[in-house]
């Protein structure tokens, strides 16, 4: 049974769960209880078959892990044992990365799993009253704390007050120069022609959306390259997913590999898309080789991934130079060779780079997708099948226009560091 009422009505919600408590209904969904102040809703609430009740709380995860979910079940069982509910057991449900989706209608047999973590919560309720007299009293307090912040700002979760303490801070300043470290802007002398400047987006979705795939799998959807040559010929491709059917993997590969061609150097911000590459290899075994064949370096990667899933990889080439040369734009030049105060050894994002380094690009607020979290959202409703062709084509061109950014940022980058470094030498 749903107990249907909002949590704006949770008087009303109490009652229906009195209701449905006292018909006997075997699973109460969103049961709502009060005790010692504190207002739960507890997912489901279901009567055993041998007497009490199981607690099972539900989380988008693919496992338990206590530091973020013990908190959460322990203080709905301290409310349900305060209510007088006899809790014999404490679940916690969550999907099953085994799963495989076979496509169709999900499977919530197979696809969701659980874990008894009984023993954990019933020690947890211990330090629950504790907890709850600093929070009343904190509550309490005419005025709010003044709470430095820090890493706990963030763990385990982005605290929903960032927004209201950080409201008095400025805005970064992105005026003023760059100064840079003369030895690290060397390293781009030593890169070879052409620049192969290469950005992906990618979806890990907790309920998979691709045939083969299991939850959180990372599927690759989207590549941009933009080619900068030796006499400065600029040339840009693409590709982007446009069936949910399919498995987009195998093909983001095939037309990855022939865009990137066998020479030059493949420019990256991150070493995303090489642990990327390195995840494609390990499940796509055809791709093995000609990535150990263009980049250097790939082939010993690549071993440890297989390594580490159990997977022979007696049969790999030894060969592997690579035809590219590979480098991190991001961390070997922008982050050590970049001096600004909007930039610190964790704050070299491409987006702060823009700012500062291509400023006659487009801000990247100003496009319809602007991040990667917006640009996952996106590619979901741009694949969903009950999405209008109009709005998926306007999503697609969107898209686009991201990836396009991204690595177009690069290109700029990289030209302001280079005219940075022949001004300083003159």
């Amino acid at each position: 049974m749903l107990i249907a009422q909002d949590y704006l009505h949770h008087t009303e919600a109490i009652e229906a769960t009195r209701t449905a408590l006292g018909e006997g209904a075997p699973a109460i969904f969103e049961a709502a209880f009060t005790h010692d102040n504190v207002k739960i809703r507890v997912d489901v609430l279901r009567h055993l078959d041998e007497g009490g009740f199981e607690l099972i709380e539900v989380k988008s995860t693919g496992g338990y892990k206590s530091e973020k979910h013990l908190p959460d079940v322990g203080v709905q069982l301290y409310v349900l044992l305060g209510c007088g509910i006899d809790v014999k057991r404490v679940s916690l449900m969550h999907l099953d990365q085994t799963y495989v989706y076979p496509g169709g209608e999900y499977d919530p047999q197979r696809a969701l799993a659980s874990t008894d973590v009984t023993s954990e919560a019933f020690a947890y309720i211990e330090s629950v009253p504790g907890h709850l007299d600093e929070m009343m009293a904190t509550l309490a307090l005419a005025e709010p704390p003044e709470v430095p912040s820090g890493s706990g700002c963030k763990q385990p979760y982005d605290c929903a007050f960032i927004g209201w303490c950080m409201r008095d801070e400025p805005p970064p300043d992105y005026s003023g120069e760059v100064t840079t470290v003369e030895s690290v802007l060397a390293r781009l002398d030593k890169l070879r022609f052409p620049l192969l400047f290469v950005d992906f987006e990618t979806l890990n979705p907790a309920l998979p959306m691709f045939v083969g795939t299991s939850p959180f799998q990372t599927s690759r959807v989207q590549w941009s390259i933009h080619t900068l040559h030796a006499d400065g010929r600029l040339e840009h491709a693409e590709w982007l997913a446009e069936d949910a059917a399919l498995n987009p993997d195998p093909e983001f590969m095939r037309t990855l590999l022939e865009a990137l061609g066998t020479e030059g150097t493949f420019i990256h911000y991150s070493p995303y898309e090489r642990t990327q590459l390195v995840d494609i290899a390990v499940r796509h075994a055809e791709f093995r080789q000609p990535l150990i064949e263009r980049i250097p370096g790939f082939r010993d990667k690549l071993v440890e991934k297989l390594v580490d899933r159990g997977i022979s990889h007696a049969d790999l080439p030894t060969i592997g130079e690579g035809g590219l040369a590979d480098f991190d734009l991001g961390a070997r030049v922008v982050r050590d060779g970049c001096i600004h105060r909007t930039m610190g050894s964790r704050q070299y994002s491409i987006k702060v780079a823009t700012k500062l380094l291509a400023r006659d690009l487009p801000a990247y607020e100003s496009l319809v997708v602007s991040n990667g979290d917006q640009a996952m959202v996106a590619t979901y409703e741009m694949l969903d099948p009950e999405t209008s062709p109009e709005r998926a084509e306007q999503i697609r061109e969107d898209l686009l226009e991201y990836c396009r950014q991204d690595t177009l940022a690069m290109v700029e980058i990289y030209r302001t560091l280079v005219g940075m470094r022949a001004g300083a030498e003159r």
